[in-house]
């Protein structure tokens, strides 16, 4: 096979794919994966020892729920496969994600959670409301938009010292186009959406909140 590499061994002789490591890729950077790194990012940005509490708190109301949700769909043979990878089996886990969010957005809000981390947790409801919206008629990736929306928020926290993990949009949009799940014109639309929801929160700080 023309995308197959043999590494040789005394015991064992392995075979990696390119294949397989996309579909690595695809696994280790799923956007539920990334909501992790994005509430420590948030946590950081509040600059309160105390606000891990809220994160904490946001995580389990709306990421359990969506993702415990999928599962059961791809264990009973619902759905093709964990990223959903047929268009229209992504609307009632969307609007699942979208329900589980807003409680928790409420919730937060209830409870005065440090303004910095609301802003950033109502942007990734945004993007994920757009997304849903556009999947409706279109399959656009949500993988390279959540990696570009956390990356450009984590440039917002850490500053230029982010841009180091830039190379991970394109190498989760070759992995997605490799597998064939999306198109290269797919993935680049998931990457300015992720990116501009990031982009106009910050655009407006001082304005709006």
């Amino acid at each position: 096979m023309a995308n197959t590499y043999r590494f040789t061994g005394s015991d064992a002789r392995p075979l990696i794919s390119l294949h397989g490591i996309a579909r690595i890729i695809s696994d280790v950077f799923n956007p539920a994966v990334l909501g992790i790194p994005f509430l420590i990012l948030g946590v950081m940005a509040t600059g309160m020892s105390g606000a891990y509490r809220f994160a904490l708190l946001y995580f389990l109301i709306a990421v359990p729920p969506p993702l415990g949700y999928v599962l059961w769909l791809v264990t009973t043979n619902r759905v093709s496969d964990v990223h959903l990878s047929e268009r229209h089996q992504r609307t009632v886990p969307f609007v699942v994600s979208l329900c589980a969010a807003l409680c928790g957005l409420i919730l937060l809000h209830a409870l005065h959670a440090p303004t910095i981390l609301f802003v950033a947790l109502l942007a990734v409801f945004v993007e994920t409301f757009l997304l849903f919206a556009i999947t409706l008629s279109w399959k656009i990736s949500i993988h390279t938009a959540a990696m570009a929306g956390l990356i450009t928020f984590a440039t917002f926290v850490l500053g230029s010292a982010a841009l180091r993990y830039a190379p991970l949009v394109p190498l989760i949009a070759w992995a997605r186009v490799y597998l064939r799940r999306h198109t290269l014109m797919q993935t680049v639309a998931g990457v300015i959406i992720g990116y501009l929801t990031f982009a106009v929160m910050y655009g407006i700080r001082g304005i709006a909140w």
